[in-house]
């Protein structure tokens, strides 16, 4: 038995930590208390980030070379300066 924390919005049940279960399996959902506005904002954060922190995980090898090597270019702005962020 595996337990997931999550929150319910109204609409959707929202888990606050991954579910790695690679065959069909039967769930079943307590509810247990309402949630503090606080608490939604922050879990609603924590989603945000780490569906954009994920999206990197399945980036191929050369692409990640070609992201690193884009970041690391100077931008050309404004030519004049001799700033080298």
């Amino acid at each position: 038995m595996t337990v997931v924390r999550g929150i319910y919005d109204g609409k959707t049940i929202r888990l606050l930590e991954p579910l790695n279960l690679e065959k069909a399996h039967w769930v079943d959902v307590t509810v247990r208390e309402e949630v503090k506005p606080d608490e939604m904002g922050r879990a609603k954060r924590r989603e945000r980030i780490l569906s954009y922190a994920g999206m990197w995980l399945d980036l191929p090898a050369e692409v990640w070379a070609m992201l690193q090597e884009v970041v690391g270019r100077r931008a050309d702005f404004f030519p004049a300066r001799n700033v080298n962020w």
